[in-house]
C-alpha cells in the first residue's frame, strides 16, 4: 500500500524545499572548471515527442508515486526552475555564482525519447542538437554539448553521433543505462561503440530510472536509490557482456559517482573468480574493466569523492552537479574544497579532466 502526501496540499511548500544556487562559499581557482554533469531541456522536441509517448516505456512515470509526480510538475512549472532548464541567461548568472566557467550540455533524461520510431527520433534529436549548438555559438567559451542518440535504432544512431561530430563539433553524447528496458551488452549496441572510438566521442552515462522499479515507487526511491541502482547494473553488464573487451578504447563517464558498484566491485571480483558465468565473455577481473571508466563528483559525500581518486586516480574523476535538478551538487566548489586533493588532483577533477574528455577547447 502506498502512503502519499495528500496532492490537495497547499504547494506552497514545495518549492522551499527546493535548493538555490548561491555565491560559492569557495574560493574559485584561476585555472577553469567545468561542470561535466548539467541539463538542458528543448521544448520543440519535446512537443514533437509528446504525441507518441509511450508512458510503459518511462520508469520516472510508471514508477513515480502520486505525490512524485505532482511534485515533478510543481518543480518543473516554476518560473525559475523554467528559467534553468531553458535560459542560458539563467544558466550563466547560477554558473558565476558557482564558480563553473564551463557547462556541458545534455539532454534531461526525460528528453531521450527512445520510444520513438526512426522519423520521429531523428527529428528530435536534430531540434535538441540545433538548440545546443545555438546556446554554444552563442557563448563559445561557456558551453559545449554532447548528442542524444536514437539508441532504439542503432544505426541510425550511428548516423546522429557522426552528424553530431561532423556538423556541430560535439565531442561526446549521453545515453541511458539501457534502451526501453534492453541492455547495453546487447552486440546490436556495438557499432555505436565502434564508431564512438572511431570518432573519439566520449559516452555519458545517465540513467532515465530502472525498468523494474515496483518496490521503488514511494519516497522518491526511483531517483533516490535506482538512479545509481541503474548505472551499477548497466556497467556490469556491459563489463560481463566483454563490450571493453572488444572496446578497450571506448570513454564513459558514468555520473552519479558510478553508482554502487566503484564502492562495492570486490564481490563481483569474487564472483569472477569463483564461478563459471562471468567468464564468459571476458579474460581479467570485472574491476580492471571498471578502472577504465571515468567518475562524475556529484555523490554528496566528500570521503566517496576521495575514495575515488585513490581507487581510480584523480586522471577518473570529473566535477558534475546534475544542474539544475534538486538531486544536484549547488555548491560544487565548496563541496569539492571538502575533499583532501592535492593541487595536481584538485586542477584534473575541476575541469582538466573533462577539458580532455570532451575537446574543450583552451
Amino acid at each position: 500500500m502506498t502512503t502519499e502526501t495528500p496532492t490537495e496540499r497547499p504547494g506552497e511548500w514545495w518549492p522551499e524545499l527546493a535548493p538555490v544556487v548561491r555565491p560559492t562559499t569557495a574560493t574559485k581557482p584561476a585555472y577553469r572548471t567545468v561542470d561535466v554533469h548539467t541539463h538542458l531541456s528543448v521544448p520543440a522536441a519535446g512537443a514533437l515527442a509528446a504525441p507518441h509517448l509511450r508512458p510503459e516505456y518511462e520508469p520516472r512515470i510508471r514508477y513515480s508515486s502520486a505525490e512524485t509526480l505532482a511534485y515533478n510538475r510543481e518543480y518543473r512549472a516554476s518560473a525559475r526552475q523554467t528559467g534553468q532548464f531553458e535560459d542560458a541567461d539563467v544558466r550563466l548568472a547560477d554558473m558565476d555564482r558557482q564558480g563553473i566557467d564551463v557547462q556541458v550540455l545534455s539532454v534531461p533524461p526525460t528528453e531521450y525519447f527512445y520510444w520513438l520510431d526512426e522519423d520521429e527520433a531523428l527529428a528530435a534529436c536534430r531540434l535538441q542538437h540545433d538548440r545546443f549548438a545555438e546556446v554554444v555559438a552563442a557563448h563559445p567559451t561557456r558551453f559545449t554539448a554532447v548528442a542524444n542518440l536514437p539508441m532504439r535504432h542503432p544505426r541510425l544512431a550511428v548516423e546522429v553521433l557522426r552528424e553530431a561530430r561532423r556538423d556541430h563539433g560535439f565531442h561526446g553524447f549521453e545515453l541511458s543505462a539501457d534502451v526501453v528496458g534492453l541492455d547495453l551488452d546487447d552486440p546490436r549496441y556495438d557499432v555505436v561503440w565502434e564508431a564512438a572510438v572511431e570518432l573519439g566521442m566520449t559516452a555519458i552515462m545517465h540513467p532515465q530510472g530502472f525498468t523494474h522499479g515496483e518496490r521503488f515507487t514511494d519516497y522518491y526511491l526511483v531517483n533516490v536509490m535506482c538512479m545509481p541502482l541503474a548505472s551499477t547494473l548497466a556497467v556490469t553488464r556491459m563489463i560481463l557482456g566483454g563490450v571493453w573487451r572488444r572496446h578497450p578504447e571506448l570513454a564513459m563517464v558514468v555520473v552519479h559517482g558510478g553508482g554502487y558498484l566503484p564502492f562495492y566491485s570486490a564481490r563481483t571480483d569474487h564472483a569472477y573468480a569463483v564461478r563459471p558465468e562471468l567468464r564468459r565473455h571476458i579474460d581479467r577481473p570485472p574491476s580492471e574493466y571498471l578502472r577504465r571508466l571515468y567518475f562524475d563528483t556529484n555523490v554528496f559525500d566528500p570521503a566517496m569523492v576521495r575514495q575515488l581518486v585513490d581507487r581510480f586516480g584523480a586522471d577518473h574523476v570529473l566535477l558534475g552537479t546534475d544542474y539544475p535538478f534538486d538531486m544536484g551538487t549547488v555548491d560544487p566548489l565548496g563541496f569539492l574544497e571538502r575533499v583532501e586533493l592535492t593541487e595536481h588532483e584538485r586542477r584534473l577533477v575541476l575541469g582538466g579532466n573533462a577539458v580532455r574528455l570532451l575537446g574543450i577547447p583552451g
